[in-house]
């Protein structure tokens, strides 16, 4: 018996680690080139970011490829009367699947750890990288497109030669409050201190246009301009940057500001009907303040929903190996065909077209409140139906 366990097993690990490392490859390339195209980030920093992106990627691919493995085994089993025989022996196929489906569990596992691992360190890391890189992401979009815009500023330039920019025109946006600068030079260059989050355009031979003509100048030789550099904005509450143990003091710490704003509103409404029975006319700034909290009170709302709902996407999303695994088995084993692609897809296509739906709407609702978080096992626990009715019909017939 623990030769056929061994057997099994050995069998579906080698399809398994086969797909995962087909599909793991094609994901990452897929995904690296998606953030490359979205940071505009040259070859150099697209290979410092890959290793993030990876355990992303290993928590899309662990279920496919488990699926793949275990449909491709048990239909190559049943297909050359493995499972006959086995029944004939007096040995239930249950003697081959419960091996593979606690496989499958452990797999499940792993595939919460690269959730986990993504959220915690993985995105941030990919954030901070391409921060960092600024100066480099600059150039590779003058070079390729002849034009820029990275939020606190915009260059448009006539050439790129080396680390030398002809007659660029350079768009400062100022700080609430500041006004916005509008360099041209006959040549400029970029450098940056990221120790002190500076980014210094030295200009030489140009012309400064503060606030659309309200001042103009002219400058000979070279003047270097000082721009902030801001780090991409991520909220502390966005779900796919949390930890699980940091959910529950998050969640806290939302309704703590709740219930400050929603005290801070009861007190405005309380202070406009007074002022409209003394006939005292609401000032727009107030009406706005109302308005404004609000809509914050709303927002925080939101986040909460989305972040109670977290750790049951997170460990449904993960047991999709075992359910994807039990389904596969049941099915291969039912459709007797030795072909892997054909079992795969049988057992695909079907996954495709409700498992995935169900998913996002599983996830419409529950991060909307109309549904309880517990509502993303939906879509396991419908793959679990067909897959626990055709693995006893295949049991006893």
């Amino acid at each position: 018996m623990y030769c056929l366990t061994r057997y099994v097993v050995w069998e579906v690990l080698k399809y398994f680690l086969t797909a995962l490392a087909a599909l793991t490859l094609v994901f990452t390339i897929g995904m690296t080139k998606r953030a490359a195209d979205e940071w505009h980030l040259p070859f150099s920093l697209v290979i410092r970011i890959m290793p993030f992106i990876l355990p992303e990627v290993l928590g899309i691919t662990i279920p496919v490829a488990m699926l793949y493995s275990v449909s491709s085994v048990f239909g190559r089993m049943t297909g050359s009367n493995e499972v006959v025989a086995l029944k004939s022996l007096g040995i239930s196929p249950m003697a081959v699947v419960w091996p593979v489906l606690v496989l499958a569990a452990f797999c499940s596992v792993g595939t919460i750890w690269m959730y986990e691992l993504a959220a915690t360190r993985c995105r941030p890391t990919v954030d901070r990288i391409a921060t960092e890189s600024v100066e480099e992401i600059v150039y590779s979009m003058l070079q390729r497109n002849r034009s820029c815009d990275f939020g606190q500023f915009s260059i448009t330039v006539k050439e790129v030669d080396g680390r030398k920019l002809a007659r660029p025109k350079i768009t400062i946006r100022g700080m609430p409050g500041q006004p916005q600068v509008l360099l041209t030079a006959a040549e400029a260059e970029i450098k940056t201190d990221w120790k002190t989050r500076v980014l210094h355009l030295i200009c030489r031979d140009g012309e400064v246009d503060i606030d659309r003509g309200k001042m103009v100048w002219s400058f000979p030789g070279v003047q270097e301009w000082p721009v902030p550099i801001a780090a991409p904005i991520s909220s502390r509450y966005h779900r796919d940057r949390v930890a699980t143990r940091d959910i529950p003091n998050l969640i806290e710490e939302l309704k703590n500001e709740q219930r400050t704003l929603q005290a801070e509103v009861r007190q405005l409404e309380t202070l406009r009907a007074a002022n409209k029975a003394l006939g005292v006319f609401e000032s727009p700034k107030d009406a706005e303040a109302i308005v404004a909290k609000k809509a914050k009170i709303v927002a925080d709302n939101f986040l909460i929903l989305r972040l109670r709902a977290e750790p049951y996407r997170r460990w449904s999303n993960g047991f999709t190996c075992l359910f994807f695994a039990l389904l596969g088995a049941s099915a291969a084993m039912l459709w007797r065909h030795a072909d892997v692609l054909t079992n795969f897809f049988v057992c695909f296509l079907p996954i495709l077209a409700v498992y995935y739906p169900l998913l996002m709407l599983s996830d419409k609702l529950s991060t909307s409140g109309a549904f309880p978080p517990v509502s993303f096992w939906l879509g396991n626990a419908v793959l679990s139906i067909p897959g626990v009715l055709l693995l006893r019909w295949t049991i006893r017939h």
